[in-house]
């Protein structure tokens, strides 16, 4: 206690000297000791060394009492108090409205949503194609849209997509151009530092009320790296304050991994957190392509749309194509996909980081909690159905090298 004291004074003394910045990292001494000013009788005059020099004292015999006591003086009915926490009730909790559709079967409003596929699977050409679809009010692809007010966050390339691919669709669909409303941010944003989430909320809203957030590329909206939980966990928290603080739903466009293409290339805790996720693939010699709805928390998991890239100007525009489907060898069964969505949620739930030479980089969970998630999931009605579904879809990840395991423990296998 004695050193601490010590260090105590020298760190009171260098601090009166230097002045210490009055900032959120801590009030001057001088701010720290006024309500100690009660002692200095109200007829009192000091000229200005006098009275620094008691402030520095009183600010050194503050801290003093600290290092002995920490609690000392802490009045705490004047602490800062959070706001109220409003709690639901069961009937709230009941009446909680069902989610609207922004594009029917797609985006739901105030949601996430993820689009994912290879490079040069067109993910960005389907991207514009929703976003303007909301902008305009037109049907997507047969299906319905609220329309709204649709930003592209463009991290990359933002001049082809300003200046070609944006307008090429206008005039693809005959749009005037008193009607074409859509905005542009044109580079990379840190979607994990609150600054710039206040900044790009701020700039929402002085343009007016928005629908749709489209962040195209994924890896460009922050600072952090894209496979680090302490990034993931700071961009969801963004993310997530755009939707609350604008009502826009944000869609997402990310690369998949280097050596597995059925998932974004991200930190698992960034892919659990999206309430869709659609999986794009393409084909860049025939110009066409497949959306699949791969998950809606919330709805019916189901969807696909084949599309023909039209071009138009100097860029393309995807036009429907009932013709151009998934093609099945590269995807995944139905119960190997539930599967893989059941291991994505117990490592949200469940995971940890395991240090050796046999352990991965990334999270990995155990098998029973993986086994758990998907008996959740399972439409079988014995334990012993659920059982050998579970078995079937493990090995067949297994020969794909989407997981592996080690030591009653499992995780996903991603470049």
């Amino acid at each position: 206690m004695h050193a601490a004291r010590q260090l105590g004074r020298w760190f009171c003394r260098a601090f009166g000297r230097m002045g210490g910045p009055a900032s959120a990292a801590g009030p001057r001494p001088a701010q720290i000791v006024e309500p100690m000013r009660s002692v200095v009788g109200a007829g009192a005059r000091m000229d200005d060394r006098s009275r620094n020099r008691m402030a520095s004292v009183e600010a050194e015999e503050l801290l003093m009492d600290r290092l002995d006591d920490p609690y000392r003086g802490v009045d705490y009915d004047r602490q800062a108090k959070p706001a109220g926490l409003h709690i639901l009730s069961y009937a709230e909790m009941e009446a909680m409205p069902e989610p609207d559709w922004l594009v029917e079967g797609l985006i739901q409003k105030r949601s996430t949503a993820l689009m994912f596929g290879k490079s040069n699977s067109f993910k960005s050409f389907l991207a514009i194609d929703i976003g303007l679809s909301v902008d305009t009010g037109r049907d997507w692809q047969g299906n319905a849209v609220s329309d709204g007010g649709v930003l592209f966050v463009a991290t990359e390339g933002a001049n082809g997509v300003g200046r070609l691919r944006i307008p090429a669709w206008y005039q693809h669909h005959n749009v005037s151009e008193e009607d074409r409303r859509a905005f542009l941010y044109p580079q990379e944003i840190c979607l994990d530092a609150a600054d710039d989430v206040t900044a790009l909320i701020a700039a929402m809203n002085i343009r007016g009320a928005f629908a749709l957030v489209v962040l195209d590329i994924f890896g460009g909206s922050m600072k952090g790296s894209e496979i680090e939980d302490k990034t993931a966990r700071a961009w969801v928290h963004g993310i997530q304050r755009i939707l609350r603080e604008t009502g826009a739903s944000v869609l997402t466009v990310a690369h998949t991994g280097w050596q597995d293409d059925t998932r974004a290339r991200m930190h698992t805790h960034f892919w659990g957190s999206f309430d869709t996720r659609l999986r794009m693939e393409g084909d860049k010699d025939a110009l066409t392509g497949t959306l699949t709805v791969e998950r809606h928390k919330d709805a019916d998991s189901s969807g696909s749309w084949g599309f023909r890239m039209t071009p138009t100007g100097n860029s393309l525009v995807p036009e429907l194509d009932a013709g151009v489907r998934v093609e099945k060898s590269s995807s995944l069964s139905a119960k190997n996909r539930a599967a893989l969505n059941a291991l994505d949620d117990a490592i949200v739930e469940h995971g940890l980081i395991k240090v050796g030479q046999d352990w991965p980089p990334c999270n990995v969970v155990l098998i029973e909690h993986w086994r758990g998630h998907f008996y959740r999931h399972s439409a079988d009605d014995t334990a012993e159905a659920k059982r050998k579904a579970f078995q079937r879809a493990r090995d067949a990840l297994r020969e794909r090298k989407l997981v592996e395991f080690y030591d009653d423990h499992v995780w996903r296998c991603f470049g």
